[in-house]
């Protein structure tokens, strides 16, 4: 074998060592952009429910309590998996209520991707309605009543 293939011959190896190099790195690389499956956001919930409610669970986490019609304080950081959400809640009142102590769960579904997420989002409102239904909305600041929650006040002052 002559010089000259000897040099032809090796610049082909080292090419075919970096080919196979770059596809096992290239994998790696992948890894490190994977899929997100939750986000952390504040939550604010807001309930148009006409009396106190106790043990809000979503997902797992315990999310407090609330007067009627009232919202709680923002609740930080709170890991928000995507796909379909779980909501229940215990309603309070006086003695002799209906339905008092019992667990509601939600009759609707709740389902957050991160593609419906806005860009800048800080905050998850958590809407609660009388009908054993709730709402999500988000925000970069404190959410804002939502509309339905509007109507459902407004017929309460009446």
């Amino acid at each position: 074998m002559s010089i000259w293939e000897q040099e032809a011959t090796k610049s082909g190896r080292r090419l075919a060592l970096g080919l196979m190099a770059c596809g096992l790195i290239l994998p790696l690389v992948a890894c490190g952009q994977a899929v997100r499956k939750e986000i952390w956001l504040n939550v604010e919930m807001v309930s148009y429910v006409d009396r106190p409610i106790f043990d809000i669970i979503f997902n797992g986490t315990d999310l407090g309590v609330m007067d009627k019609y009232g919202s709680t304080g923002t609740i930080t950081e709170v890991r928000i998996p995507f796909g379909i959400q779980a909501l229940k809640w215990t309603l309070d009142g006086p003695r002799d209520s209906p339905r008092n102590g019992e667990v509601v769960t939600i009759k609707n579904q709740l389902v957050i991707s991160a593609e419906q997420i806005p860009l800048g989002t800080r905050y998850l409102g958590l809407h609660l309605y009388p009908d054993d239904t709730a709402e999500i909305t988000f925000a970069d600041a404190l959410p804002e009543r939502t509309a339905r929650g509007e109507k459902i006040l407004a017929a309460r002052k009446k």
